[in-house]
This record gives C-alpha cells, structure tokens and sequence, in this order.
C-alpha cells in the first residue's frame, strides 16, 4: 500500500464516497472534509501529499477554500488537484490562480486520475499508479 494521503474535499458526500473508494482501491490513504473550515482543519491535522479538491463555478466556497489552503505555510509543496464538471468554464491559469496545479473532469476517468495525481506526487510515486 502507497504512503501518500490524499485529503478529497467535495461538499457532496456520494462524491466523496466514490472517490475514497477509487482511490484506497489504488493504495492511498484518504482523509475527506467538506470545503471551508473543515477542509482548513483537516489539511492543518493531517498534511496530505495531495489534495484533490472539487471545484465549481469561480467565486463559490470551493475556490475561496482552494485559495486559502494554498496560503497555510503547512501545506507550501503540497500540490492541489482541482476536480471539476465546468471543464469548459475553466482554463487552467485561472486555476492555477487560486493555487491548484492543475484540474482533471469530472466524471472521473480512473486512469486519467492516477495520472494526474502520480504527475503531482514526488518522484518516488509507485510505478503501479499508472494504468497499463
């Protein structure tokens, strides 16, 4: 099993069931927090490796919390991997402005996850991130 934890934040549990169980399925350990100052909390207690964190329309709680996790000096080479449906709302320099590296769509492609996910991790990631 990897060593690297994953903090998912998602105001919807269902989405933060799936992906607890996709991601504890590819050998992470997951903490989960709802965006805000549960997220804030979490990230403070745990320190991930990586945070994957929903990400809706610009100027909703999602951002804000994106944007503040990015400021907890705890948490400066923690890479943040945004997740979000408004792919086509979004372009990667207004994500990056809030602090994530990078985002992925929503629905998720499994494959597609890992790879961004093991591309944001150090170079020790476990080869067995990345899909055959």
């Amino acid at each position: 099993m990897s060593h690297y934890t994953i903090l998912i934040i998602d105001d919807v549990p269902d989405h933060r069931d799936f992906l607890r169980r996709l991601l504890r399925g590819a050998g992470f350990r997951v903490i989960e927090a709802n965006p805000g100052a549960e997220a804030l909390d979490a990230a403070g207690k745990e320190t991930p490796d990586l945070i994957l964190t929903a990400l809706s329309l610009p100027g909703q709680p999602s951002w804000e919390t994106a944007r503040l996790l990015r400021a907890l000096p705890s948490l400066v080479g923690t890479p943040i991997l945004g997740a979000t449906v408004f792919n086509t709302l979004l372009s990667r320099s207004r994500v990056r402005a809030i602090g994530c590296a990078d985002f992925v769509d929503k629905p998720f492609d499994l494959d597609e996850l890992l790879l961004h996910i093991a591309a944001l991790l150090p170079p020790k990631a476990p080869l067995a991130l990345i899909a055959a």
